[in-house]
């Protein structure tokens, strides 16, 4: 066989080498395992809806992040503001339930001030932005 002819497929086979490298299975059990390899705390981002906020703090996530990602992933995803009040009930539960209270960070559809505020009310602990910054750069 020819050099760039690996297990049968043209290239230099270290596309199958990376990939042979990598695990691709997420579970909610590798938290921990993340947390003690990097030495830092961990945030699920794109929680949408209670019970993955719920699965993610049983694991041991030091915080959640609410976010649909711009929506440019699935452009049928509820708007964040919408979810929110239910991801802060149920981080409440779980801090009655369990004595710890994770951080929610939160984005999506921030363009104006009065949009971070109602963010802030309604639970979020931190307001991310970004098309304003990218639109205020020009």
């Amino acid at each position: 066989p020819k050099k760039s002819d690996v297990k049968g497929q043209k290239g230099s086979g270290l596309a199958e080498f990376v990939k042979s490298c990598q695990d691709n299975e997420f579970s909610w059990e590798k938290i921990s395992y993340i947390r003690e390899q990097s030495g830092m705390p961990v945030f699920a981002k794109g929680v949408m809806c209670r019970e993955d906020a719920r699965l993610a703090l049983e694991s041991g996530i030091d915080g959640l992040y609410v976010s649909n990602h711009g929506a440019r992933q699935l452009d049928t995803t509820p708007a964040t503001i919408e979810i929110l009040k239910e991801i802060v009930e149920e981080v409440d539960q779980f801090e009655r339930e369990q004595g710890r209270r994770a951080p929610i960070w939160f984005d999506g559809g921030i363009r104006h001030g009065s949009d971070i505020l109602k963010a802030l009310a309604l639970g979020a602990d931190l307001v991310w932005i970004g098309r304003p910054v990218l639109w205020a750069l020009g």
